[in-house]
């Protein structure tokens, strides 16, 4: 009979090759969810040559598409309530800075709607324009 008792191995787990994998999740994570940003609404602006580029950032984004259907903030809106929206901007941060974004082959008259409802509201247009090529 032996004296001397084998002891047992304790198992490890290691952890480096987990970490590295949730590392690459993360990261692909955070970029599959700034893809789907870019691509919420399939819009192509206008073009034009006399159009100017503003300093300030806008605070409020429209979007028309080219079905007419409006968007406030990338969330489909109706029309009635996208005035109530921004009556309720305009009396949060009156003289707010509203970008409007239409496609080039929408409605106008959807586009046209969308600008009086800012102007309505008190708060400042601007249609966002891409230069000729």
């Amino acid at each position: 009979m032996s004296l001397i008792i084998p002891r047992r191995r304790r198992n490890e787990i290691n952890v480096i090759p987990l970490i590295d994998v949730m590392v690459v999740l993360v990261f692909f994570l955070l970029l599959a969810g700034r893809f789907e940003e870019a691509r919420t609404l399939n819009i192509v602006p206008p073009t034009a040559d006399a159009g100017g580029a503003s300093g300030t950032a806008a605070g409020v984004v429209i979007g028309v598409d080219r079905a007419g259907k409006i968007y406030l903030e990338g969330k489909e809106i109706s029309r009635k309530g996208l005035d109530a929206a921004l009556q309720a901007k305009a009396a949060q941060t009156p003289g707010t800075e509203v970008l409007i974004v239409a496609d080039e082959k929408s409605l106008t008259g959807a586009a046209v709607g969308a600008l009086d409802a800012v102007a309505k509201a008190g708060l400042r247009p601007r249609l966002l324009t891409r230069p000729t090529q």
